[in-house]
């Protein structure tokens, strides 16, 4: 019995050791679990806080990237948005010199009105893309994406005490090591395929209980919301937020394309007509245009990379074929201000070649529309450096790789976990896990696009507007709706003077807006078309001039003039009316002469060789002598004297300058060369009212004083007879007709009061 009762206290002790041993072992373990717990706990939210820096980040970067864009879109904008006026007003042609062929502005304007119009609707689109980008960034980042900072309560429930090891199971109270087996760790087979994994039945009893609660309450045994590749809740939210802007980001980034491809045509149309209408210089014209034209094509092969979905326009190559329109004009243009004889059948080539850039310009309003359409596409495959957008987003196809829109991924890489959606598991027992917050479901952004589509319809219709005009211009003629330049009158409430425009003084330029200071083939119809004004003006000039008709008619029998038929005295039977351009018609007065005279136009002809010259003050009729043949004399307000010998031939009077120039600023001068061939000039001063007398020798040369007289009234225009001997000098008040006898005082002279 002592034996027994000896080994029963003995075992008793052992037991008391070992239990000791294994709760001291095992509280142990408790205490430093706890602590490991605690600094896992801890160091958790620090890289949950490093990943919402992150994800902050993330939110910058993707708005910056839109508003660097806009901002820089906007710079540009606003520079070519000077640049654009500076052609339009600063840069207005017909300043200078003669405005350019109807056909040419036609393709000028639409084009530079155009890209101002685009011009503006990208500035508009960049305006708001920057400005909303910028709110929903910082909407984001005041509101979702926040740094996950733990609460007190959340850190109380991480932190273990010493007594809470009393609540544990009293196998884990008391489990002696290596006795009762440890949970085995998963291979890496197991770790790769968890449904491998077998879980014994007494799998879950090998792991100590403040081990399985911290899996139920931190890790939510390893619920969706917790695993891998799992989507941050900041991409959804984004992506959902970016459809607001994306869209103007894309077509403003359209609009910059749209804006250049007018531009580019409208400058180079811009430089032909300076070269051309001011310049006069041809080769300039050809190389400035060929240098745009490449240009322009490179900008629309850059930018254009993808076709759209029509079978139509899609298989015209119209961008290949736009840039290339300003080289036509620059041909019709080299024809039309050529020295070629004009005829109808250069006139129908100069139409025809500009009709074709017409209708390229049309179809490429009509390709534009197409190009700009949205179309709905497959998700793309996202390929790292490139940018992509969703599918679901209606964005154009032809602009996929220039609008470098970079929308959130719709999932991580491979391997890549989110912390924050791993803490917000499910804490409680049963494991119920956190909604995942999704991106808004909205409709996809077409505003910018109506808008936008609104542009490109009014383009279309500016050319069909155009094309409607050129018709309409080809059957009437051109510029017939408007008055002549330089002469617009006004309604009678605003009634003033008209005042001549900036002139550069002693050249043919020196009028330019009021015509003829151009020489293009398209004048030909101009000509023709003034028939009916140089008559109506013949009729005014024959009613002026009833009374000296009548003292005429005495002296010279009727005549018909024709090429083999000249006038035997200016001023008798045959008047010859002057245009100040140089245009004039001879006029046969009819023996009875009567209130109402009516006059017959015979010749209609225009002076050539004296465009640069300056303007008509007067003319006489020379008489054929031994210094030169019979023909019209005529004197400019630049000072200068020329010859027209003979009589016009097919409509034209070729003049040349026989004298130098009469001395200072000239209101009305006339010219004749005696019978004897010395030269004699009647003028008025811009700054005397009174008739000087000048005369030259047969050359021309040294103009001398010879006579002076006092006129009664202010504007005057004269006239030699075919001596020389007698000088006409009319007025509005009445016309005063001066006997040249040198001898004479100079103040004796008749006046004839007009009717």
């Amino acid at each position: 019995m002592p034996v027994l009762a000896a080994g029963a206290a003995a075992a008793t002790a052992a037991a008391g050791g070992v239990a000791t041993g294994a709760f001291s072992y095992n509280r142990a373990n408790y205490l430093f679990d706890a602590g490991l717990r605690f600094s896992r706990y801890t160091s958790g939210y620090n890289f949950a806080m490093a990943q919402a820096s992150q994800y902050r980040e993330d939110i910058r970067d993707l708005t910056a990237l839109t508003v660097t864009k806009m901002d820089t879109y906007h710079v540009i904008g606003v520079i070519f948005f000077v640049l654009n006026f500076q052609l339009i007003m600063a840069g207005r042609l017909g300043v200078h010199g003669p405005s350019p062929p109807g056909y040419v502005m036609g393709l000028y304007w639409v084009n530079i009105c155009s890209a101002l119009m685009f011009l503006c609707v990208l500035i508009w689109f960049t305006l708001h893309a920057s400005a909303r980008a910028t709110a929903g960034s910082v909407h984001m980042l005041t509101r979702s994406v926040r740094l996950p900072i733990p609460t007190p309560k959340q850190l109380d429930k991480a932190r273990r005490t010493g007594n809470m090891f009393e609540k544990q199971r009293v196998t884990d109270v008391f489990r002696v090591p290596f006795v009762v087996p440890a949970p085995k760790e998963d291979t890496a087979e197991t770790q790769a395929d968890p449904a491998k994994k077998v879980a014994g039945p007494s799998g879950t009893r090998r792991m100590p209980k403040w081990f399985q609660d911290e899996q139920k309450e931190l890790h939510a045994k390893g619920t969706q919301a917790a695993t891998r590749n799992s989507l941050p809740e900041h991409f959804e939210l984004y992506r959902g937020l970016q459809q607001e802007w994306a869209v103007h980001d894309c077509y403003a980034r359209i609009g910059i394309l749209y804006f250049f491809s007018h531009w580019m045509t409208s400058v180079s149309l811009y430089s032909q007509c300076h070269c051309f209408g001011e310049l006069r210089a041809l080769w300039p014209a050809w190389s400035v245009t060929l240098i745009f034209t490449t240009a322009h094509w490179c900008l629309l092969k850059l930018d254009i990379q993808e076709e759209s979905d029509s079978r139509f326009l899609a298989m015209i190559p119209i961008e290949n074929m736009l840039p290339f329109t300003p080289v036509l004009t620059v041909l019709a243009l080299s024809l039309d201000y050529s020295v070629l004889t004009p005829n109808d059948g250069w006139i129908a080539v100069i139409y025809l070649i500009a009709w074709v850039p017409y209708v390229i310009h049309f179809l490429w309003a009509l390709r534009l529309f197409e190009l700009a359409m949205p179309h709905p596409q497959a998700d793309p495959p996202e390929i790292p450096g490139k940018q992509w957008t969703p599918g679901d987003w209606m964005l154009p196809r032809a602009f996929s790789s220039t609008v470098y829109i970079v929308a959130p991924p719709k999932q991580i890489e491979p391997g890549n976990t989110c912390l924050q959606q791993e803490m917000k598991a499910a804490k409680g027992a049963k494991g119920v896990n956190v909604p995942v917050k999704k991106s808004r479901e909205t409709a996809p952004m077409l505003y910018p696009w109506k808008l936008f589509r609104g542009a490109i319809i009014t383009n279309i219709c500016l050319w069909i507007f155009m094309m409607f005009g050129r018709v309409f211009d080809q059957i009437h003629g051109e510029r017939q709706l408007l008055k002549q330049e330089g002469r617009v009158m006004r309604w009678p409430s605003h009634m003033q003077p008209w005042m001549t425009p900036w002139t550069r003084n002693g050249t043919r330029n020196e009028y330019a807006h009021t015509g003829g200071s151009d020489r293009r083939l398209m004048e030909q119809f101009d000509f023709e078309r003034q028939d009916e004004k140089v008559s109506a003006m013949a009729e005014r000039l024959a009613a002026s001039l009833s009374s000296l008709a009548e003292a005429l008619e005495e002296h010279v029998a009727w005549q018909t003039p024709s090429q083999h038929d000249e006038p035997t005295a200016f001023g008798e039977d045959l008047l010859t009316a002057l245009a100040r351009e140089g245009h004039g018609a001879h006029i046969h007065l009819p023996k009875e002469v009567s209130a109402k005279l009516s006059a017959k136009i015979n010749t209609k002809f225009i002076l050539e060789g004296i465009e640069h010259l300056g303007e008509l003050l007067g003319a006489s009729w020379a008489p054929e002598g031994l210094w030169a043949s019979e023909g019209l004399m005529v004197a400019t307000d630049s000072g200068a004297v020329a010859e027209c010998k003979g009589m016009p031939k097919n409509g034209r009077w070729l003049c040349k300058q026989v004298a130098e120039r009469l001395p200072g600023h000239l209101k009305a001068a006339a010219a004749v060369r005696l019978p004897q061939g010395t030269l004699r000039a009647a003028v008025t001063f811009q700054e005397e009212e009174g008739v000087l007398l000048l005369e030259a020798d047969v050359y021309g040369k040294a103009w001398t004083p010879a006579g002076e007289v006092s006129l009664p009234h202010g504007d005057h225009r004269f006239s030699f007879d075919r001596g020389g001997e007698e000088l006409l000098i009319s007025s509005p008040h009445g016309a005063l007709k001066w006997p040249l006898h040198l001898q004479r005082p100079a103040d004796e002279f008749q006046q004839e009061e007009a009717p």
